[in-house]
């Protein structure tokens, strides 16, 4: 009988678990975006989870229930941390003890431990992922808790044990069916949703590599129109359009009038927040999508997709043309690149920037492209740091603050470790009271750049680059080491001699003209790595503007 009613309440876990993908709150939770709003609603749902699993319990005498109220707490901690799992099973809990009866006690503190056990098993989870398996093992262990603490604290003693030859193996293989099924559930969700981002940005990339031979040449109207067309057809849409704020504007689609898109366009740019219009004409209504077209952190055009209905705008489609507003943003903002080094074609410059282009996109949206199949949201967070990239780089002038660096930097890293895994780490340890002090951009990560690509990834296994800055007496002190494979000696002399490579050698010239100083002093062992130093006097980071 036992087995029974527990089994029939399994029905209301899997009601809740669909209703759990419904809400907003597990679209954040796939995301990693929760807010504390979404905790809230986190704590209510699951707690109302467990409340209504003590109502539904077996009677078993002595107002004891067999119940699935350890589900909802659980669950609550598997999916949203220990934290999470702790507030359901004080809520479950203090309820549970109000209903009364011998075990109240008892099951008022088990609910709250196993709330706590199943954020444990949640925070050991290997990259953060959900597993019904784990869930399935860490509600055994919180039901045997739970069970331990009955025969402990349940008075008489031979009541409790009365009690768990009746519920103890009913409510362990039970509830922990049940925990399994949910977290199952929503595992599927997660796996599908991911799914179709992944296609989405999939097909963001394919149309941003369709176009970049197009955007490399700078936005006209023989170009925008161009992208507009591929827009439309690669992205099976009725029209398509690329305005910026300059003047430039290509349609590409359906007839319709343009000027009433231009219209809809300059209404957009008043409050890019709503991203839907509709234009009527010749009584049939055209739906537009709109995204940002952001260069210099400004928003400097837009793209637009025409659809057959305002039900096909939903949030997928949403991020996909987020996203490719996003890739198509990058491009432009590295044509502007382009330019800017043609202009400083006498500056030091020129030859460091011009590594960051192509080969550096072209590796990074292959890298993209490899985690769209297998990590969409690894994917985005590339596209976000290449974005960060990008655009950082176009704004550095001669000199930039060494928080600016750093954080360029990061996203630089970020994007290399992507494509190299466990064989690439790299440290940074930046005395605190100096981020704001001034120092040549791209001084850097050129060096970095040298350890990785010549030091550390030259290694079967990989290995690490440690990044320091730090005040030493009268100058900022820095220093690259990596554990790289190092120089034997006729290396190292032809190194220091000679600087082969432009990055290191540039660096080298631009330390010694702007401070008088010795540039770069480098050290390396053979198979024990390479560390290289260079020091900015205090007196001249104050002084520069």
């Amino acid at each position: 009988m036992i087995y029974v009613r527990l089994l029939q309440n399994m029905a209301v876990t899997a009601l809740a678990a669909y209703l759990y993908n419904q809400l907003n709150l597990f679209k954040n939770f796939i995301k990693e975006k929760q807010t504390f709003k979404d905790k809230i609603i986190m704590f209510i749902f699951f707690s109302v989870l467990s409340i209504i699993g003590t109502y539904m319990g077996i009677n078993v005498g002595g107002d004891a229930l067999a119940n699935t109220r350890p589900i909802g707490a659980i669950t609550a901690g598997y999916i949203g941390g220990p934290i999470v799992g702790a507030v359901v099973g004080i809520i479950a809990g203090v309820h549970r003890y109000f209903n009364g009866g011998a075990t109240a006690i008892a099951c008022s503190i088990s609910t709250v431990l196993e709330g706590v056990i199943g954020g444990i098993f949640r925070r050991m989870a290997k990259n953060n992922e959900i597993k019904p398996k784990d869930a399935f093992v860490a509600s055994i262990i919180a039901e045997i808790v739970q069970m331990i603490i009955i025969i402990l604290i349940a008075k008489p003693y031979s009541y409790a044990v009365d009690l768990e030859k009746i519920i103890a193996i009913p409510m362990i293989v039970i509830n922990s069916i049940g925990t399994a099924i949910f977290v199952n559930i929503v595992k599927n969700a997660m796996d599908n949703y991911n799914k179709l981002g992944a296609i989405q940005a999939q097909k963001a990339l394919n149309i941003a590599k369709k176009t970049i031979e197009y955007t490399k040449k700078g936005i006209n109207s023989e170009t925008s129109m161009k992208i507009s067309e591929i827009l439309c057809k690669m992205a099976n849409v009725s029209g398509a359009v690329i305005s910026m704020k300059d003047g430039v504007f290509s349609y590409y689609g359906e007839k319709i009038d343009e000027n009433d898109l231009k219209s809809k366009i300059n209404d957009f740019y008043l409050k890019s927040d709503v991203n839907t219009y509709s234009i009527e004409n010749q009584a049939k209504n055209y739906n537009f999508f709109f995204a940002p077209i952001t260069i210099n952190n400004k928003i400097d055009g837009v793209i637009g997709m025409e659809l057959k209905d305002s039900k096909s705008v939903n949030e997928y489609f949403g991020e996909f043309l987020s996203e490719l507003s996003s890739l198509l943003s990058m491009q432009m903002e590295l044509f502007e690149l382009n330019e800017k080094v043609t202009i400083l074609k006498d500056s030091e410059l020129k030859a460091l920037r011009a590594q960051i282009e192509p080969h550096f996109l072209f590796n990074t949206l292959n890298t993209i492209a490899s985690f769209c199949r297998t990590n969409p949201l690894k994917a985005r967070e590339l596209i976000i740091d290449l974005s960060n990239y990008f655009r950082k780089s176009l704004n550095k002038g001669e000199f930039v603050e060494l928080d600016e660096e750093i954080e360029m930097l990061n996203s630089y890293i970020s994007i290399e470790k992507a494509r190299y895994g466990d064989r690439l780490r790299v440290y940074f340890y930046i005395q605190k009271d100096i981020g704001n002090f001034k120092i040549p951009s791209f001084i850097i990560q050129p060096i970095i750049e040298n350890s990785i690509i010549h030091g550390v990834l030259k290694r079967a296994d990989g290995g690490k680059v440690i990044v320091k800055a730090e005040k030493a007496l009268d100058c900022i002190k820095f220093t690259i080491e990596d554990n790289g494979i190092g120089m034997n000696i006729e290396r190292y002399n032809e190194v220091v001699n000679n600087w082969p490579g432009t990055g290191l050698r540039n660096v080298n010239s631009r330390l010694k003209l702007l401070y008088n100083s010795h540039g770069l002093l480098m050290s390396s062992s053979e198979d024990k790595g390479t560390t290289v130093i260079f020091k900015i006097p205090m007196k001249e980071v104050h002084k520069v503007e």
